[in-house]
């Protein structure tokens, strides 16, 4: 009886050390024929948008991670670490819904960087939420 409760628990210790990571890991999908940009500091600021903006910019990846542990900023937060990676000045949102019934989240997104250096315009909508959604 002792060794089958061991068991058990090591089988639950595994399976909670697979599912805490799932949070971390976000999966990189270069995009065909983008120029790669100069990786940019750990930390750095990148905007999430939920809309493409009206300046010009090029694409440089595809973003992809399921969340287990959104930070307090919310699911699309860790993709901001992999873009600061690959140069990107953004990252339009895509995807943002649960994954399952464990309040895991997938999230996706397009890293970009813009062409130009002005500061978007003051006429150019808000990115800082959806209208009509909900913060997650």
């Amino acid at each position: 009886m002792r060794m089958r409760r061991h068991r058990l628990v090591g089988v639950l210790v595994a399976i909670t050390a697979g599912c805490s990571g799932l949070g971390e890991a976000v999966k990189v999908q270069r995009t065909a024929g983008a120029t790669a940009a100069e990786p940019r500091p750990r930390g750095c600021a990148v905007e999430l948008l939920y809309h493409p903006p009206t300046r010009p910019y090029r694409e440089l990846a595809v973003l992809t991670s399921q969340v287990s542990k959104p930070p307090p900023g919310g699911a699309p937060e860790v993709l901001k670490g992999p873009a600061c990676g690959l140069g990107a000045d953004a990252v339009i949102v895509t995807r943002r819904f649960p994954a399952n019934h464990f309040d895991h989240m997938l999230v996706a997104g397009t890293a970009i960087k813009y062409l130009d250096t002005a500061p978007p315009r003051p006429d150019e909508p808000s990115h800082d939420a959806v209208p009509g959604s909900v913060a997650l």
